[in-house]
């Protein structure tokens, strides 16, 4: 009884990051389904499919929870470009050495990436998985616009708690992996991957405004409720998980490849 209030605890807490404990999964999921099985079956370690792809997803929202027993294994789950002028002209191993890049998102998800790459091709089933993990975990928190702008919870705008109620109440209560926009994935060379990135996170600064527009809506009128809320940032919370689903795919058989 005690483990299992503890679990529901722990998931309760990472409702507030990243996307929502489930909404990371879910994203994680779709990606490994949008990959041909034949490539899945070289790193599956002998898993049937499905359970390897449950797995992954679980692992992929537990990276919230590892903050509370492995926090040196846990960086900030945000970035913002702006403090790294001159970042879209370097390759991800120049990334990573720009200070304080192994503490955010975008410097633990070029890790992952490098990590999956070493750990499958020496065969460590368990490192290899992990490293998925972080790397889908990262990659999401990337697309969530919140994550990528100075404004991360409405703190500037008189917004406080814009985080939860949007990835948290919208994620958890209105989002449906049905809804993803399923794209196939791509193979990237190494030096596209920044450009793709970088990209994927401009787009993501310009729909936090679409979040905080719709959550002013919503502080402004009494009657106005959560599935209004849904209604009015629907569009974008569609497009910006689906996205993820691409990026994970696509960074995945990319790292993969070589």
């Amino acid at each position: 009884m005690k483990a299992t209030l503890l679990l529901l605890f722990l998931i309760a807490c990472s409702l507030c990051l990243g996307w929502s404990f489930f909404t990371h999964s879910k994203i994680a999921v779709a990606a490994l389904e949008s990959i041909e099985p034949s490539v899945l079956e070289t790193i599956s370690g002998g898993l049937p499919l499905p359970l390897f792809n449950e797995w992954i997803g679980l692992q992929t929202s537990f990276v919230d929870v590892d903050r509370y027993f492995v926090r040196d294994l846990v960086p900030g789950h945000g970035f913002r470009i702006h403090n790294y002028p001159g970042i879209e002209g370097l390759t991800m191993s120049e990334i990573l050495e720009l200070p304080g890049m192994p503490r955010n998102a975008l410097g633990a998800l070029i890790t992952a990436f490098f990590d999956v790459r070493n750990l499958a091709r020496s065969g460590d089933f368990a490192g290899t998985s992990y490293s998925i993990a972080r790397l889908f975990h990262f990659a999401s928190d990337l697309t969530m616009p919140l994550h990528v702008v100075n404004n991360s919870d409405g703190q500037l705008t008189a917004q406080a708690g814009l985080h939860v109620r949007i990835e948290s109440i919208l994620g958890n209560f209105f989002f449906r992996s049905e809804m993803f926009l399923r794209q196939g994935p791509r193979i990237f060379k190494d030096g596209e991957i920044p450009a793709v990135l970088f990209e994927s996170i401009r787009k993501s600064m310009e729909q936090s405004k679409v979040f905080e527009a719709a959550d002013m809506k919503r502080k402004s009128d009494t009657a106005y409720r959560f599935a209004a809320l849904w209604r009015d940032v629907k569009e974008v919370f569609i497009e910006a998980t689906s996205r993820a689903v691409y990026l994970c795919a696509s960074l995945l058989m990319s790292a993969l490849s070589l």
